[in-house]
């Protein structure tokens, strides 16, 4: 127990020496720095930028878009998807966690559910029975034709952003 008590006083100890270290030498003028000293400094500078920032894709060409037609005559599942459709049944907001706004559209091969998160991106305003919409976003699959959900940016990067383009305005 003690000497985990130790180590820990320890590796504090040296924490503190080298952020007091890295302090007083991150100056402006790295001229006077040694290659030691600056390779120990751009170290702690790219430790600290990746704590603080949110995880990006490794490559968003990993993910396969194809058209909603394609995704639902494959039975394709979570990929994503562009396309267009009419508005055929408008549903209450889905308040639980993130609100959604949402509708059903008529595609050419069926009917999809659209998840339009409206806490990362705006309300379509005035959607109407009948108007069309076009989108993009991540599919998943189902028995009534499927969900696309995702039509909006995604501010950490975890997924590709998607978008919905109503009435010549698009919203993301």
């Amino acid at each position: 127990m003690k000497s985990l008590f130790l180590k820990e006083i320890v590796l504090f100890i040296i924490l503190g020496i080298g952020l007091w270290w890295y302090h007083d030498n991150s100056s402006a003028n790295l001229a006077g720095k040694s290659h030691l000293q600056q390779q120990f400094s751009d170290s702690v500078k790219s430790i600290k930028a990746n704590l603080t920032k949110h995880p990006v894709l490794a490559s968003p060409m990993k993910f396969q878009t194809v058209s909603i037609e394609q995704a639902q005559a494959r039975n394709m599942d979570k990929v994503y998807v562009v396309g267009k459709g009419k508005v055929i049944r408008i549903l209450p907001d889905d308040n639980n966690g993130n609100k959604h706004q949402r509708f059903v559209l008529q595609v050419s091969n069926g009917t999809i559910l659209v998840l339009h998160n409206i806490d990362s991106a705006p309300r379509l305003l005035s959607l109407q029975l009948g108007d069309k919409i076009s989108f993009a976003g991540e599919y998943i699959r189902n028995k009534q034709g499927g969900v696309v959900h995702r039509t909006h940016r995604d501010p950490y990067n975890h997924h590709l952003s998607g978008w919905l383009l109503y009435h010549g305005k698009t919203y993301q």
